[in-house]
């Protein structure tokens, strides 16, 4: 028992960390519609840029999205169809998984999000379906995101699971070398900053045939021709030794989520995860409005417009670098964690950040362990030089108050 989660535990040592945030009055803030980033709280009219969002584009708000969602629900008459995908669907889901699948030259299934996108996938693989019908060992990143963590138990009615330290390419090898199949999971942007060391995982994968699952809620759209991630981009193109998950409205701006499972035409790869990948079969698919979003992202992606968006988070990343210093700097990704220490303190940083006008996430066990609190800031292409700027200023101000 607890071999892999203790939700009473974990519970019981992050619930004084919440209350504190919640009193600092940094959950919950109630506004009225996105706009560009910059809110005003419904409860006080307080007035905030938000530097924990992670529409990195700004295309969650884009008009022609908008626009497309809401004539996608108009044209189909339903937000749903209200029956599993595999019975009958929308031509607009058909249509969206084509266009996902062209865009980035992968088989693309969709799912309503992320993590049902890592309940669909990595028992799959646990299972051996995807080795060749021989199980591998499972090796999990220390620091892979909580939706790929949760999954653990069912992984380990498989197989059997195993953890290495963050990006500790050494310790994998050594995993490779006692085992004859070994399948990582890992993210290739992580949420707290940093990405995963792709280079050195591909050198693996050649020499070992390790089997790689990566999550790439933050990098899809950010980075890379189209959008592609730090993973795709990587790899020039995806090969059937990698999976890769991914949000579609994070970047993206759309909804939900998906999984590339292979190269275009991996029908049998397809009709496997369909069948028998959880989710898929009986969980809820992304409603027409995000269909409709997801298809005129997609068709954004292949033009001028993306480009022009990366250059100006680009722009952005590397001014918020001249002036603070991360442990993540100059990775060109839009995620920065500044690190504290104390939880209390980190609360307390944030709580006047945000009175100042700028609301930022303060980030605790378990996301992160206990005494290694900090800042997660999250940089968009719509931020202002004079926001960064101010920002900047208040942190270090403050950091040092």
């Amino acid at each position: 028992m607890h071999s892999f989660l203790n939700i009473k535990k974990s519970a019981r040592i992050s619930d004084d960390f919440w209350d504190v945030t919640d009193k600092a009055g940094l959950f919950d803030v109630v506004v009225a519609g996105l706009g560009d980033g910059r809110h005003r709280a419904l409860a006080d009219g307080h007035e905030f840029v938000n530097m924990s969002s992670y529409s990195y584009l700004g295309l969650d708000t884009h008009p022609r999205l908008v626009r497309a969602a809401a004539d996608a629900v108009l044209a189909e008459g339903a937000l749903n169809t209200s029956t599993s995908r595999m019975r009958v669907r929308f031509g607009a889901l058909k249509d969206a998984e084509a266009a996902l699948s062209e865009l980035f030259d992968v088989e693309a299934v969709t799912l309503n999000s992320c993590a049902a996108a890592a309940w669909a996938t990595l028992p799959l693989v646990a299972s051996g379906i995807f080795t060749e019908d021989e199980p591998p060992l499972m090796v999990f990143d220390k620091n892979a995101h909580f939706c790929l963590n949760a999954m653990k138990p069912s992984v380990a009615d498989e197989t059997e699971v195993a953890v290495v330290p963050h990006n500790d390419v050494e310790a994998l090898e050594a995993l490779c070398k006692q085992h004859k199949r070994v399948a990582y999971v890992a993210d290739g942007v992580y949420s707290t900053g940093g990405q995963a060391p792709v280079k050195e995982l591909l050198r693996l994968q050649e020499k070992y045939g390790l089997f790689l699952v990566f999550d790439e809620a933050h990098g899809i759209s950010t980075v890379g021709h189209r959008g592609r991630g730090v993973v795709l981009e990587e790899l020039g193109q995806i090969n059937d030794r990698t999976i890769i998950i991914t949000s579609l409205n994070k970047g993206f701006g759309a909804s939900g989520g998906a999984i590339f499972l292979g190269k275009r035409g991996s029908q049998w790869r397809l009709d496997t995860a369909q069948r028998n990948g959880g989710p898929l079969m009986w969980s809820q698919r992304i409603n027409t409005a995000g269909l409709g979003g997801l298809l005129a992202s997609a068709e954004l992606h292949r033009t001028d417009e993306l480009t022009r968006l990366q250059q100006r988070l680009q722009d952005n990343i590397a001014l918020f670098d001249r002036l603070v210093e991360t442990g993540e700097r100059g990775d060109g990704l839009p995620i920065r964690f500044v690190r504290v220490g104390s939880e209390d303190a980190t609360v307390r940083l944030a709580q006047d950040l945000f009175r100042h006008g700028f609301y930022v996430s303060p980030i605790f066990f378990p996301i992160i362990g206990r005494g290694k609190a900090g800042l997660r800031i999250m940089l968009r292409a719509g931020m202002t030089t004079a926001e960064i700027e101010q920002f900047a200023a208040l942190l270090g101000s403050l950091g040092e108050a």
